[in-house]
């Protein structure tokens, strides 16, 4: 058997595999989020600590079958930075992929001329989700802390040290450093021209290579053979592609959780000017992925569902409910989902959450629909760079908490005008990582016989001709919508920044008084 550890914003979840794909064991339980404007924080203890316990509840509900696992693996979110110092104590809680206080330092490292010539190369923009805008933050608005700094890393890093002693990571996570794949190092002049010498970064190995074995004290506490041995997977989204099936070029894939991810193979390497995408290897070596993340996918929905229905348990099944039989864009209603900026494709972080086109007769379905299919249209809204970059997208596999809600699944479909495919197998993230430790130990000789094994088709959403040209004339003025607010967005942003700094200096006076 397999243990696949899935940590994401939302949830730790352990799952078990068997060689078939049948799940042993499932347990997961929820991560708490601080959230202050544009500061998106998570504790590290509390990702060891709940990796901990639902491992533990896991491995115990398989009693004596807990001796036949063999390996574990680990899929997490990527770009959330940790901090270590000298002796491998955390400093400081994470600063999540969400958070964009960063934004100013993106725009420094930008212009840097050193870090031109590597993005020439790998193709990676600067924003504030990845790592190194984060460090030159920490350096500028907490020296204390950078100061004391030895060790940066990912989530995955560093549960990874906690379960075997090692600083090591993939490829594709050491990306979100900017790791130069080509040369097979860390930016290190960068670093050193931007002040951050003397840190340390993960050793970067091979996908699909045995790590080693789990510390022999951490496999005591979890009950888990000490024979268990740790292979590498990569991050959640880049795991999920394969827990999907996404193998042809033309296939595309949609994982929403707490965000969604929107990833197309492509034949070719789509090289975007304006700098939208992300292109990534895919796992066979030949093709690529190409797309992104949004800010917020299944979390806008999570919004609604406390907005309208104060956490009521039963409030997706409501939601659908109550716009099953609706029109598209309702009398003419549009949401723009960016409740915390957007990444892909747009990297504003300064734009947020606007309805446009409300009137008098809108109802509380009307703006539930506009909802659902705002999160629609962010996904489209990176699928139309896809094409217009020369992509051809065939097909869509959806998967993630979100794709149990089937209007939503519906609503792509018709946005997309793209048949959308929805598997039976929830959790395709901790699948993709299982079958990408199976075949890296030889469980399996190719990635599509393992998910063959793993995978069953639940559902087809055909896309609806008629909805696909409405919501095709409002995805324009959708575009539209957001272009013509920008200086409004700015202009809301640094009136935020003016009004806390009066209040800042407010306090101050008073305080010297």
């Amino acid at each position: 058997m397999i243990m696949v550890i899935n940590v994401g914003l939302k949830n730790a979840r352990c799952i078990i595999f068997g060689n078939e794909g049948n799940v042993a064991a499932d347990y997961s339980n929820s991560l708490q989020t601080s959230i202050n404007n544009d500061h998106v924080e998570q504790s590290p203890r509390e990702w060891w600590s709940q990796t901990q316990f639902v491992t533990s509840k896991a491995v115990k509900s398989v009693g004596e079958r807990a001796r036949d696992i063999e390996h574990v693996t680990l899929t997490t979110s990527a770009s959330c930075l940790v901090i270590l110092d000298k002796n491998m104590k955390l400093l400081r809680d994470s600063i999540l992929v969400s958070d964009t206080r960063a934004i100013k330092e993106a725009e420094m490292l930008g212009e840097n001329v050193l870090f031109r010539e590597i993005k020439k190369n790998n193709g990676i923009k600067s924003s504030p989700d990845l790592m190194i805008p984060k460090i030159m933050w920490l350096s500028k608005h907490e020296p204390h802390i950078f100061e004391k700094a030895k060790y940066f890393l990912n989530i995955s890093d560093y549960l990874t040290f906690m379960l075997t002693g090692e600083f090591v990571t993939d490829k594709n996570n050491a990306s979100k450093f900017h790791f130069q794949n080509d040369i097979g190092e860390y930016p290190y002049d960068l670093m050193h021209n931007l002040n951050i010498q003397g840190k340390e970064f993960s050793s970067v190995v091979p996908i699909g290579s045995v790590i080693g074995k789990i510390l022999p004290s951490v496999a005591e506490d979890l009950g888990i053979p000490n024979s268990c041995k740790m292979v590498m997977a990569t991050y959640d989204a880049l795991s999920a592609v394969v827990g999907n099936g996404a193998f042809e070029v033309g296939d595309a894939v949609d994982v929403s959780g707490t965000v969604t991810s929107f990833r197309l193979v492509s034949s070719k390497k789509l090289r975007d000017p304006k700098d939208r995408i992300y292109v990534t290897p895919h796992l066979n070596d030949k093709d690529w992925l190409c797309g992104g993340s949004n800010n917020l996918g299944g979390g806008v929905i999570e919004w609604a569902k406390q907005l309208f229905f104060d956490n009521d348990p039963n409030a997706y099944e409501i939601m659908q409910l109550l716009v099953e039989n609706s029109q598209a864009c309702p009398g003419g209603l549009l949401f723009l989902p960016y409740l915390l900026g957007e990444r892909t494709p747009l990297w504003n972080p300064d734009c947020r959450g606007t309805f446009f086109g409300v009137n008098r007769a809108h109802t509380k379905d009307d703006f539930i629909k506009s909802i659902f299919e705002g999160v629609g249209f962010s996904v489209l809204s990176i699928a139309s760079v896809l094409r217009e970059l020369g992509g051809s997208i065939n097909k869509v596999i959806v998967a993630g908490g979100l794709s149990r809600i089937g209007i939503i699944n519906q609503v792509k479909a018709d946005m997309l005008n793209t048949k959308v495919l929805k598997y039976s197998n929830f959790e395709t993230t901790a699948i993709g990582a299982a079958l990408i430790a199976m075949v890296g130990v030889g469980k399996y000789n190719k990635i599509e016989e393992a998910f063959n094994a793993f995978c069953t088709l639940e559902n087809v959403y055909e896309p609806n001709a008629v909805n696909a040209r409405i919501y095709s004339n409002y995805f324009e003025i959708y575009m539209g919508v957001y272009n013509d607010l920008q200086q409004s967005f700015i202009g809301r942003a640094r009136l935020l920044d003016k009004l806390k700094l009066e209040f800042i200096d407010e306090l101050v006076i008073k305080e010297d008084l």
